[in-house]
C-alpha cells in the first residue's frame, strides 16, 4: 500500500514537473505566433491603405478592397524586422447597381518596420529586373517560393459576391483600364 501511495505521488509529481516545464515554452511560442500574425496583419493593412489612398474610385459607392495573402516569412536584424509576404488584392466599387472591378493585383512584397512602424514597402520591378530585384529583395530561402508563385491561385470570389449580394446581379460588369 504505502509503494501503492509513493508511486501514485511521484507519477503526480512528474506530471506537474512536465507541465511546469511545458507551460512557458507554449505561451511563448503562442506569443510568437500571435506576434508573427500581428506583423502580417499590420503589414496587410498598410498595403490597403496605401491602395485605397492611390484609387481614384475610392469615393465610389461601396468602394471595397478584397485581399488574401501567403506569409513567407520575418527576418530580424537589429532593430528592423523584415516582413515577406505575397499579396492578392482586388478592389471593386458600384455604379448604377453594377459591380466594376477597380484594380487588382497580386505581387510579393517586403515590408520593413522598425520601432514597430511601417519604414519601407518594397516590391520587385517589372520586366527583366523581375528576378533581379527579387533576389536582392528576399532571402534565398524565400526566392524560390516566389518564383515558382504560379502553383497558387487566390480566389476572391466567395467574398465578393458575399459583400455585393445586394445587387441585382453581383457579376463583374467590367474592370476599368487606365
Amino acid at each position: 500500500m504505502k509503494k501503492v501511495i509513493s508511486l501514485s505521488l511521484l507519477v503526480i509529481i512528474m506530471i506537474i514537473i512536465c507541465l511546469f516545464c511545458l507551460s512557458p515554452i507554449t505561451k511563448d511560442s503562442m506569443t510568437h505566433v500571435a506576434k508573427e500574425d500581428t506583423l502580417y496583419s499590420k503589414a496587410l493593412d498598410y498595403v490597403i491603405s496605401k491602395q485605397k489612398n492611390a484609387s481614384y474610385h475610392k469615393d465610389k459607392e461601396d468602394y471595397h478592397i478584397f485581399t488574401d495573402y501567403i506569409p513567407y516569412g520575418i527576418e530580424e536584424t537589429g532593430h528592423y524586422q523584415h516582413i515577406f509576404m505575397w499579396i492578392h488584392l482586388e478592389s471593386f466599387y458600384v455604379l448604377n447597381d453594377e459591380l466594376i472591378q477597380d484594380e487588382s493585383f497580386s505581387i510579393p512584397y517586403k515590408i520593413t518596420y522598425k520601432d514597430n512602424q511601417v519604414i519601407q514597402c518594397e516590391m520587385p520591378e517589372s520586366g527583366d529586373l523581375y528576378i533581379d530585384s527579387i533576389q536582392r529583395l528576399f532571402p534565398p530561402q524565400i526566392q524560390n517560393h516566389i518564383l515558382n508563385h504560379s502553383s497558387h491561385s487566390f480566389d476572391l470570389s466567395q467574398q465578393i459576391q458575399e459583400h455585393y449580394a445586394y445587387l441585382p446581379s453581383p457579376d463583374i460588369a467590367h474592370t476599368v483600364c487606365y
